[in-house]
C-alpha cells in the first residue's frame, strides 16, 4: 500500500492493517517515495510512515529521490507530474520485486471532485469527466485500487481523531503555486460559499454517470476495433474504410484506444489532433496523410487508413 504520512493513507493503512488476519498482514507492505522537496519535512514524512509501519507490525519499503531530480521541471505542473512519474515507478519496481497483486492508494472523495473540477477546467471529454478511477490495471497482474473514493477527507480525519492517530501535514498543499492547490483553497471553497455544498454531491455525481456513460462507449469501441482494425506483420495498424459510416466521436474514441494500446505517445495528443484522424478516416482522398505527435504516421491507402510509427 502507497503510504505518503498525509491523513488518508495513514486511515487507510489503519483499517486494512486491522481487516487483515496473521496471513494477510504478513503480504500487506508500506511502500513511501521521499520526493526531497521538502527538506528536512520530507525525511520526518518518511521517518513518520517507517515508525508506523513498525508499529503495526508491517514491512516498509522507503525510496529517495536524489536531491536535485526536479532541477530540471518547468513551473508547478512539470514539478508535479516529475514527482508523480518518480512514485509510480518505484511503486512498480516494489510489486515487481513483491510479486503483488494490487496496489492501494488513498485517493477519496476530494481528490474526486477537485479532479472532475481541474479536467472541466483545462478542457476534457467524457473519459476524463470520470475522475479517478475506483481501480484500474497498474500493471500486467498489478491492480491500482482506490478504496475510500466515496469517503470524505471530514470523515476521514474524524475516524483517525476518534483513535488518537496523528498524521503528517504537507505545508506545500496550503501553497497557490500549482493549478490543483488553486482549486482545493480557492476555488472549491469560492463554490461551496456561492452555490452551496451541494457543488461537491454534483460534481462527485458527474463523475459517476460520466464513468457510466464510458462504460457503454468501450463497449461499442471494442465492436469496432474486432471489426475495422486489424494488425500487420510490418507492425503497422489498417483501419477499414467502413468508418465512414461511424459517428465522429466514436471514431475518436477508437483512435484513442488504439493509441492506448499500441503505447504511443498520448501526451501532446489533443482534440484536434483525434479529430483529424477521424477527418482522415473518413476521407474520400485515397492519398490524404498525417503527422501526429511522437510521429506517428497516418496514411490512407485507398479505402483503408495505415498507421505507423516512424
Amino acid at each position: 500500500m502507497a503510504v505518503s504520512g498525509g491523513v488518508d493513507s495513514v486511515a487507510l493503512l489503519h483499517l486494512l492493517a486491522e481487516l487483515a488476519d496473521h496471513a494477510t498482514r504478513k503480504k500487506l507492505i508500506v511502500v513511501h517515495f521521499n520526493h526531497c522537496l521538502r527538506g528536512e519535512a520530507s525525511q520526518a514524512d518518511a521517518t513518520f510512515v517507517e515508525a508506523l509501519a513498525k508499529k503495526l507490525g508491517l514491512t516498509a519499503r522507503i525510496g529517495t529521490a536524489s536531491c536535485d531530480w526536479s532541477s530540471d521541471a518547468e513551473g508547478g505542473q512539470g514539478l508535479e507530474a516529475n514527482a508523480r512519474t518518480l512514485r509510480y515507478a518505484f511503486f512498480e519496481q516494489i510489486a515487481r520485486e513483491m510479486e503483488a497483486r494490487y496496489l492501494v492508494t488513498a485517493h477519496h472523495r476530494d481528490d474526486q471532485i477537485e479532479t472532475i473540477l481541474h479536467r472541466i477546467l483545462r478542457g476534457t471529454g467524457i473519459a476524463g469527466l470520470g475522475g479517478i478511477q475506483p481501480a484500474r490495471e497498474l500493471l500486467p497482474g498489478v491492480g491500482l485500487v482506490r478504496p475510500l473514493l466515496s469517503f470524505s477527507r471530514a470523515e476521514i480525519i474524524r475516524y483517525l481523531k476518534a483513535m488518537g492517530q496523528p498524521w503528517c501535514e504537507d505545508a506545500s498543499n496550503a501553497t497557490t503555486e500549482f493549478t490543483r492547490n488553486r482549486i482545493r483553497n480557492e476555488l472549491l471553497p469560492y463554490l461551496r460559499d456561492a452555490y452551496g455544498e451541494q457543488v461537491d454531491h454534483a460534481l462527485f455525481r458527474l463523475g459517476q454517470q460520466a464513468r457510466d456513460c464510458q462504460e457503454v462507449i468501450d463497449i461499442q469501441v471494442q465492436t469496432l476495433m474486432d471489426l475495422a482494425v486489424q494488425a500487420s506483420a510490418l507492425g503497422r495498424l489498417v483501419v477499414v474504410r467502413k468508418l465512414a459510416e461511424v459517428p465522429s466521436y466514436l471514431v475518436r474514441e477508437l483512435f484513442v484506444r488504439i493509441w492506448n494500446e499500441q503505447n504511443w505517445p498520448r501526451q501532446e495528443m489533443t482534440q484536434l489532433h483525434w479529430q483529424r484522424l477521424s477527418d482522415l478516416a473518413e476521407s474520400d482522398d485515397p492519398t490524404a496523410s498525417d503527422t501526429m505527435p511522437g510521429n506517428i504516421r497516418a496514411m490512407r491507402d485507398g479505402d483503408v487508413l495505415v498507421l505507423q510509427k516512424v
